[in-house]
C-alpha cells in the first residue's frame, strides 16, 4: 500500500480527465481542484489512517494494534463516498484496471 500521488497543476492533464473534470466541475479552474492518483481504493483508507488517525493519536499506543483489523478497502470506500468530487479510472492503455482502481479522485481543495 502507498499513498496517492497528488497531481501537480502545472503538470499536463490526461484529456479524458480533462474532459471529465470539466463535466462536473464546471468553471473550475485546474489549481482549484486536488486530483490524486490511487493504484487501489485500498490506498486511499491506508493513506487516511496513517496521515489523519495515526497523527491524531500518537500518543495511545492501542491505535497501532487496530492496524490489522481495519478493512482499508472498505474505509477507502467510504472516504470516496463522502467526498464531495468525481472517481475517474485510468483506462487509457491499461489492461489491469478494475472496480478497485486505478484512478484520479478529484475534489475541490479545501479553504
Amino acid at each position: 500500500m502507498k499513498t496517492g500521488t497528488l497531481l501537480n497543476p502545472t503538470a499536463e492533464v490526461p484529456s479524458r480527465l480533462r474532459e471529465e473534470i470539466q463535466k462536473h466541475f464546471p468553471g473550475r479552474e485546474i489549481s482549484d481542484l486536488s486530483i490524486r492518483y490511487y493504484e487501489s481504493v485500498e490506498d486511499v483508507g491506508y493513506e487516511y489512517f496513517t496521515q489523519k488517525v495515526l497523527s491524531a493519536c500518537q500518543d495511545l499506543e492501542a491505535v497501532r494494534y487496530l492496524e490489522p483489523f481495519i478493512s482499508f478497502v472498505c474505509l477507502g470506500e467510504a472516504l470516496i463516498l463522502s467526498e464531495e468530487g468525481i472517481v475517474v479510472y485510468d483506462t487509457d492503455e491499461n489492461d489491469r484496471c478494475t472496480e478497485t482502481g486505478p484512478f484520479w479522485l478529484v475534489t475541490a481543495k479545501k479553504a
